[in-house]
């Protein structure tokens, strides 16, 4: 006990706070105390006894180790690369940007460091962005000779930051301005699900479009994608989750026993995530015979309610509008099978482009360029076996998709354009082992874009030659 460190146990004890983002109030608990006293009531005695000692001391501490930081990146055997996103606290009182530097050390290795949240008061222009962000750099002596590239999501605000502080640094704007790729799918993803192009009805009358856009609308509700979600969410008290189970039970009773599935939770859908409705809808497919069973279970019950209401003269009871429907029928599965279907290539895309991009893993700026060539060819080959079915009879099947897949073609054509304006795509992808002929043999037919490409690579080498020889 004589040889314990307070400072040392007093950082620890801040380190633990942080990393796992608990309370710093936690420490003033007197449970917690009381456990720690157990262990070493000198610890417990170092403890702070309020929070807001905790926060301060926790500052002193950044402040303290942040010259550190200033040295790790002034010893950057490469250019120090940026990312940045905004954060809103609950209730969106505050609004904070966490800032991220990426970079290789002085050894070499990849080092991805958290350097800044900044509190951004007000509108969030691109203007009050680069303002924040430019505070950063010079807080951390990041200078325009170590000022690499911004790796942000697609939103126009970091566009016009970007190029603020282009103007600033003395860069090109649209070279240096990278995007998200994981973000630029689930704008795709989101596409093939609710469609918001009007191009992609192709349709040039505007009082049709007009009636088209309204059914959409109603079929995103009432459809067979806007029934399944209905009876997913309505899946949310413990009452409801048994009731589900023991459903999901009695489906597996009557499959022979190489077929059965241990019981499975229902996915919910997150509104701004395309592949949460992806894994929805995948393990709803899973779960088909239980969840027919569960919404015929609701139907059917409200059914009587409803014959019991009108014998009596009374006003039919409140329930959501999929009770008072026939279920999810053998050809809504269908849709429901094929939208998913449609969604695989985008999973596929993620998982190649999420990650930190280390040797051997997954999420390299090389792997861009080929994951768009295959995430276009996989849209184009869906939509374009729609193009010769007719629509009109009344027998037809239902235009719903066709639609969505037009939308979520272009909008998949247009961020991979947007790809054009930096070199650095496809520097990276001709300078990997593996992927150094790819464009030359995918872009054959395209002379004009290998053109343009190899006149921005070559930009883009001088650049680093002219860097090396000041150097």
């Amino acid at each position: 006990m004589g040889n314990f460190n307070i400072q040392q146990f007093r950082e620890v004890a801040v380190f633990c706070l942080l990393d796992n983002n608990l309370p710093m109030e936690l420490l003033a608990r007197p449970s917690f105390r009381e456990m720690i006293s157990l262990a070493n009531p000198e610890a417990e005695a170092a403890l702070w006894v309020s929070p807001r000692s905790v926060a301060t001391y926790a500052m002193r501490l950044f402040q303290y180790m942040q010259p550190q930081i200033v040295c790790a990146l002034s010893e950057a055997a490469s250019k120090i690369h940026i990312s940045f996103d905004g954060w809103t606290t609950k209730g969106g009182k505050r609004g904070f940007f966490g800032v991220v530097a990426h970079f290789a050390n002085a050894s070499g290795v990849i080092q991805d460091l958290p350097i800044a949240l900044p509190h951004l008061a007000g509108s969030h222009t691109g203007d009050a962005i680069a303002d924040t962000i430019k505070k950063t750099l010079q807080e951390y002596s990041i200078g325009s000779d170590k000022l690499g590239y911004f790796v942000l999501d697609n939103a126009a605000n970091n566009d016009t930051a970007v190029s603020s502080l282009a103007h600033a640094y003395d860069f090109n704007a649209a070279h240096r301005r990278l995007r998200c790729g994981p973000h630029t799918l689930n704008l795709i993803g989101q596409a093939i699900i609710f469609g918001s192009n009007q191009e992609a009805y192709n349709n040039n009358n505007d009082e049709q479009l007009q009636t088209e856009e309204v059914y959409m609308q109603e079929w995103r509700q009432e459809g067979p994608l806007g029934v399944l979600i209905d009876v997913i969410n309505h899946i949310k008290t413990p009452q409801q989750h048994e009731i589900f189970r023991s459903f999901q039970t009695a489906a597996n009773a009557e499959l022979p026993a190489r077929e059965r599935l241990h019981v499975l939770e229902p996915v919910k859908p997150v509104v701004t995530r395309w592949n949460s409705y992806y894994a929805a809808f995948k393990r709803a497919t899973q779960l088909q015979a239980a969840y027919n069973s569960y919404a015929e279970h609701y139907i059917n019950a409200l059914s009587l309610e409803d014959r019991r209401a009108c014998q009596r003269g009374n006003k039919l009871p409140e329930a959501p509008s999929w009770m008072r429907s026939t279920g999810l029928t053998a050809a809504d599965w269908a849709v429901i099978t094929e939208y998913q279907d449609c969604l695989e290539p985008l999973k596929l895309a993620t998982e190649k482009l999420e990650g930190r991009g280390k040797a051997g893993k997954y999420g390299a700026i090389y792997e861009t360029i080929p994951v768009f060539e295959y995430v276009l060819g996989a849209l184009e080959a869906r939509t374009r076996s729609y193009e010769q079915v007719d629509f009109n009879p009344p027998d037809a099947p239902e235009d719903h998709l066709f639609v969505n897949l037009r939308a979520a073609w272009s909008k998949a054509n247009d961020y991979y354009n947007k790809l054009d304006r930096s070199p650095a795509y496809y520097a990276a992808t001709c300078l990997h082992p593996y992927y150094k002929y790819y464009c030359e043999n995918s872009w054959v037919d395209k002379p004009e874009w290998l053109t343009s490409a190899n006149a921005g690579f070559l930009q883009l080498w001088q650049s680093y030659t002219d860097l090396l020889s000041v150097r």
